[in-house]
């Protein structure tokens, strides 16, 4: 019985593992911010103290690229209405998962019964990639999405432009925000 719960429990995180899991996606928008009206793009620099590698920046813009023309924006280094920056980083995580489950006291037998417990951990690399969208005017933030992911296994150009493409989709899901 323990072997087969202990070989379930290893598939369920290889299949885990395998997918490169998305999640955490969020927004923020300023509210006082016409969408409707930005119809152009461009780029910010990245900072050249960025440890970002190239072609993961490159990969980043062609998934946003891609993604915005196909919201009908237009990217243009002359006059654009709206500059992006990208932010991505990572860091060791561990999961701890507690499958035991304890009981108190009952019947006569007053010292209590605690049932077997399951403690298992999974350690990975959580990436993150952040866009932020700047006004070209007013230098402010008016747009911002993230999301996190699982990189440990993302060692493959294929399998990182895959997660990259899957990230910046779930990012700009909502983007443009609806008018209220």
């Amino acid at each position: 019985m323990k072997t087969n719960q202990i070989v379930r429990m290893l598939m369920v995180i290889g299949l885990m593992v395998g997918c490169a899991t998305v999640y955490d996606v969020k927004y923020d928008y300023d509210k006082q911010t016409d969408f409707a009206a930005l119809k152009t793009y461009d780029w910010m620099d990245v900072p050249a103290e960025a440890t970002m590698n190239t072609l993961t920046i490159e990969r980043i813009k062609k998934a946003v690229d891609d993604e915005l023309m196909s919201k009908g924006l237009k990217r243009s280094s002359d006059n654009p209405d709206f500059l992006i920056a990208e932010h991505t980083g990572s860091k060791d995580k561990i999961q701890v998962n507690d499958w035991g489950y304890s009981y108190g006291s009952y019947g006569r037998y007053r010292g209590g019964y605690w049932g077997p417990r399951n403690v298992t951990t999974y350690e990975y690399e959580e990436g993150w990639l952040i866009l932020d969208f700047v006004g070209t005017e007013s230098k402010n933030l008016i747009w911002r999405g993230t999301v996190k992911a699982e990189i440990q296994n993302v060692n493959t150009p294929e399998k990182s432009e895959t997660l990259i493409n899957k990230s910046v989709e779930k990012i700009l899901e909502k983007y443009p925000p609806k008018a209220e």
